[in-house]
Parts: C-alpha cells; sequence; structure tokens
C-alpha cells in the first residue's frame, strides 16, 4: 500500500483497518471485507450530503449582514450555495463513474467534512434547544401559512368555511404577528411596486388596512392556500384553545429522525444522528412551524413502503391532501411503481392516494368549490412579488432584468421534463434521487423560496440508508424494522 495510505489508515490482513482517531470508526467501518462495501459506499455518500446540509446552513446567515455591501452582486451568494448543495446531493445518490480502488481508505476530505458537519451541529443543537422552549411559550407564528392555517382550524370549529371566512386582518389580530410575516400581493397600495415591501412599508398598510372599517386587506394574502389536511391537524390545537401548534411539526421531525434511526443499519445510525441534528435549515423550518416538515414526514413513509401498495399509497394521499409541494412528487413516484412493478400497480395506488387526498377535501369543495379551487391555486394564480434564492433572485437584486413570467414558467417546466427523464433512468438503483428532482425545478420558478429545498437533503439520505438490510443487498421497509 503506498504511503500516502498508510497516513491514514491501516489495512490489516483479516480485512479490517484502523484509524487514526478512534471516534472515526463510529462514522467509518474499519470491516473492509467485500461484502461491506454497500456501507462503505453510503458512509462515503453521506458526506457529501453533510457538505449540502453545510452550504444551506450558511444561507441562514441573516441576508441583511451581507446584502448592504455588496448590493447587487449579494444575490449570487445564496444562489451559489444551492446551486452547490443540489451538486452535493447529486454527488451523494450518483453511480460510481469508476472503480475506485479496494479497499477504500478514508480519505483527508471526508475527515475534514466530517469535522465540519460535527461543527455545525452546535448550530443544530441549539436551535433545537430554541424549539423546545418554543413548545411551551406562546404562539409565535412566524410564517402567515401556519397562521392562517391555524386560524382555519379554529374557523372550522366554529362552523365557518375556512375557504371562504379567512381574512389575514382577523389572523393580525388574534395572534399579534409582524407584518412582515405575511405574503404581500401586487394589489391596493402595493399594485404598483415589482420590488418587495420594506418592513416600515408592511407596517403602514397594514396599520392603514387596521382601521379600516371595511376589514379588507388587498395587499395581504388571506387565502387558506393548502389542502384541507393542512389545518385539520391542527383542530386538536383549536379544541383546547392553545394556538401554539409548533409541538405537532417538532414532533413530526422527531418521528422522521426515529424512523429513520430504526430502518436504518446499525453502521449508519451515527450517520442519521449526526445529520439530522447537523439540519440547520429543517430545524429552522421546524421551528417556524412550516407545514413542510409534515408533508415531508409523509413523503417518507410513502417511499419506505414502496413495497407495500396500501400502505405507501395511503401515505402519498395525506401528503397530497396537505400541501402542494407533494404533487410535485407524484410523477416521480408513478416512474418508481412503474419500474418496479407495472403500470396496472400505478393505476391502483393512484386510484388509492387520489382518493384519500380527495376524500380529505371533498367536504370544502362541496361546501364551496370555487372559493377551495381559489384557494388551492393561490400560490400560482395571485399576483405574489418575486422572491427567493434562485434565478429570479437575480433580478430581485437587479443583476438581471425582470423576465416575462411565461419564461420562469418554461424553465421550471423544462427542468420538470428533464428530471423526469433522468429519473427515469437511474430511479431503480436510486429511487431516493426523486427528493432532489422534484424540487429542483422550482429554483426557476417566480417564487423560489429557501424551504422548498430544505426538506430534500436529510430525506434523500434517510432513503439511501434504509435501502441495506444486514445482509447489505435488500431493500428493507420501514414498517418491518420498527415493528
Amino acid at each position: 500500500m503506498q504511503q500516502s495510505v498508510v497516513r491514514h489508515t491501516t489495512h490489516s490482513e483479516t480485512g479490517y483497518i484502523t484509524l487514526p482517531d478512534a471516534w472515526m470508526r463510529h462514522f467509518f467501518t474499519t470491516d473492509v471485507s467485500p461484502k461491506n462495501r454497500p456501507v462503505i459506499e453510503l458512509q462515503w455518500r453521506a458526506c457529501w450530503i453533510g457538505l449540502a446540509l453545510i452550504l444551506q446552513t450558511i444561507n441562514e446567515i441573516p441576508h441583511q449582514s451581507y446584502f448592504p455591501f455588496l448590493q447587487s452582486f449579494a444575490s449570487l451568494i445564496p444562489f451559489v450555495l444551492f446551486v452547490g448543495s443540489f451538486a452535493a446531493m447529486w454527488l451523494a445518490f450518483r453511480p460510481a463513474p469508476y472503480v475506485r480502488p479496494w479497499p477504500k481508505p478514508v480519505q483527508r476530505w471526508q475527515r475534514l467534512l466530517l469535522l465540519l458537519t460535527l461543527s455545525i451541529t452546535l448550530v443544530g443543537g441549539f436551535e433545537l434547544g430554541r424549539t423546545v422552549v418554543m413548545c411551551f411559550l406562546p404562539p409565535q407564528l412566524a410564517n402567515d401559512g401556519t397562521s392562517l392555517d391555524t386560524n382555519a382550524a379554529a374557523l372550522l370549529l366554529q362552523g365557518r368555511n375556512p375557504y371562504t371566512d379567512s381574512n389575514m386582518l382577523d389572523v393580525a389580530r388574534r395572534f399579534s404577528i409582524q407584518p412582515n410575516w405575511t405574503t404581500p400581493l401586487r394589489r391596493g397600495q402595493f399594485a404598483h411596486l415589482i420590488d418587495y415591501p420594506t418592513p416600515s412599508d408592511f407596517q403602514t398598510v397594514l396599520d392603514t388596512d387596521l382601521k379600516s372599517t371595511s376589514n379588507d386587506a388587498p395587499e395581504f394574502e388571506s387565502k387558506v392556500s393548502y389542502p384541507a389536511l393542512s389545518f385539520l391537524t391542527l383542530v386538536p390545537f383549536a379544541l383546547l384553545k392553545d394556538y401554539n401548534v409548533l409541538p405537532f411539526y417538532f414532533l413530526s421531525y422527531l418521528l422522521l429522525v426515529w424512523i429513520a434511526w430504526k430502518a436504518a443499519r446499525p453502521e449508519l445510525r451515527p450517520w442519521i444522528l449526526l445529520l439530522s441534528m447537523a439540519n440547520v435549515p429543517m430545524w429552522a423550518s421546524t421551528s417556524g412551524a412550516n407545514l413542510d416538515i409534515f408533508c415531508t414526514l409523509l413523503i417518507v413513509l410513502a417511499w419506505l413502503q414502496q413495497d407495500h401498495r396500501w400502505r405507501s399509497a395511503i401515505f402519498l394521499g395525506l401528503a397530497i391532501a396537505s400541501k402542494q409541494i407533494a404533487w410535485f412528487l407524484i410523477p416521480f413516484y408513478i416512474i418508481m411503481i412503474w419500474q418496479r412493478y407495472s403500470l396496472k400497480e400505478v393505476l391502483y395506488r393512484l386510484v388509492v392516494a387520489g382518493g384519500i387526498g380527495l376524500a380529505i377535501n371533498l367536504p370544502f369543495i362541496l361546501w364551496d368549490g370555487h372559493a377551495w379551487l381559489s384557494g388551492i391555486l393561490a400560490p400560482i394564480a395571485d399576483p405574489m412579488f418575486p422572491l427567493g434564492i434562485g434565478l429570479v433572485n437575480l433580478s430581485v437584486t437587479h443583476l438581471l432584468p425582470f423576465f416575462p413570467n411565461w419564461v420562469y414558467f418554461s424553465l421550471e417546466g423544462c427542468t420538470m421534463l428533464l428530471a423526469l427523464f433522468w429519473y427515469w433512468r437511474l430511479c431503480l438503483g436510486h429511487p431516493e434521487a426523486a427528493m432532489l428532482l422534484a424540487v429542483v425545478p422550482l429554483f426557476f420558478a417566480w417564487r423560489s423560496l429557501p424551504s422548498y429545498f430544505y426538506c430534500a437533503a436529510y430525506p434523500l439520505f434517510i432513503l439511501m440508508a434504509t435501502k441495506l438490510t444486514p445482509s447489505g443487498s435488500h431493500h428493507i421497509t420501514m414498517w418491518q424494522s420498527v415493528t
């Protein structure tokens, strides 16, 4: 063995290696026998997931701390960070382009990425502690999606239709939300703007609307913009008149981690815990009571249960009934089931999943179908301001001009077609790739919020880590593992 290799690891005749630091054995197995190669490959791929989380964590640094200094060029920083995180996730699941030397030593870049990932667990630990404390405090609904959903649950208990009676002014009075926690619309006093309103603009317009006798706020999104399960899960909180719904999303994330722990092979469990703590972006979404956490849990379960028709279809149906982001996963799910089973099996599952999604929303469709459809389509139909970290952010900072809406829509559509074509080619070996490929098209959308992409890296690794049984070659279902 070459001298450079000896500096990192020593290979014995028994098929084991010794690592220079004892703690590293928790993350890099010392068993380099051929039968253990799948585990070693996954530990190698876990490093790339760590890099993706590191890059996305850097984006959590408040933009106002450096945007005023870099001005238009500041938008390149989040743009590059997310492109880099996408590349890291791609490296995590891509097929090996060449035959690596065997046994493969732990390399310096792996040790560095492991140390960097460990370092950001300090931030993750802080977010965890903050989330626990916030679970016992008065509600702090820092995004209007959650505040509107919580208000919708309260309206439902009053016998009122959430899709017709939702009003942002009522929400602002009930929850004392900050004006910039709302979603502004290019209507009313904002109709002439293309740049996102400033905090002072938010405050001025909201104060004016609150004093109005019409109780109308055309400048702010008031519609319940998600399918019905988004607020039906919050009805127990409304029943108890406890509007701090954060514990629900916190438990959703903890359940996701627990499922991953139970389903993963023991050698990969340290990575499951490490990445869950280092997952600062998902912790930020969790502490913000973001619906994406619950939806991600359901999507991961649908993929983990892909070998069981009813279980998988039920979880997919619940995801469809909770948030539109799950709809982007449907064509990828179709491809996965079609290639693994048959087109007939796809039809069976779509009927079950679609039936569940429809059944949950049907009472509201019958109640007022137009209002329900208007709410569900609000994210794309209402005149929202351009916002995000994708291509449109380069226009928001005037580094690029704004393009017509059809340009962003076309780029998004073409990217989706390319993603589906790519998934068709690799889904048999890497079904987990859907977690990334389904959201990449949103990077080119008129609104490319960071939360769209924060729930991709960790679920991607969960599905990678749960593909192996102790024999190292077959897929394992979550249900078998946790029971």
